[in-house]
């Protein structure tokens, strides 16, 4: 609760500021692709608050395509453990199941119901 308190504390005057911003600069501005000068075909002129909300926009979407880069280590890393995991559990169970029959048999035997002595074997195998 202290924490969306503590945001909307932050948020709302940031807020203000960059529609504020917005309407005083709703004026266009040429806007040159030519670092030169000599083509003037690649001038147009745009709005400055609509450019300055593609360069935020654009910078977030890069900023987060850069990071979901670099923490690809971290997925694969975490994508391994999973898949260890779970192959141990797999054993685990089959370890389970073999001594669970080898346990009947050993009943069996000393109980004089006869052996199944090969049937374990040919069941783990």
């Amino acid at each position: 609760m202290i924490a969306k308190i503590a945001a909307a504390i932050v948020l709302v005057p940031i807020t203000i500021v960059l529609v504020v911003f917005m309407v005083v600069n709703r004026g266009d501005v040429p806007v040159s692709l030519d670092p030169f000068g000599s083509i003037p075909q690649l001038t147009f002129d745009v709005p400055l608050s609509i450019l300055m909300m593609g360069a935020v926009i654009f910078g977030l979407v890069l900023g987060g395509i850069g990071t979901f880069l670099t923490q690809n280590h971290h997925r694969r890393a975490s994508y391994k453990r999973k898949h260890e995991i779970e192959r141990l559990h797999r054993d685990a169970d089959k370890k389970d199941e073999r001594i669970r029959m080898l346990e009947e048999d050993r009943a069996a035997a000393t109980t004089g119901t006869g052996s199944r002595a090969l049937v374990p074997a040919a069941r783990a195998a």
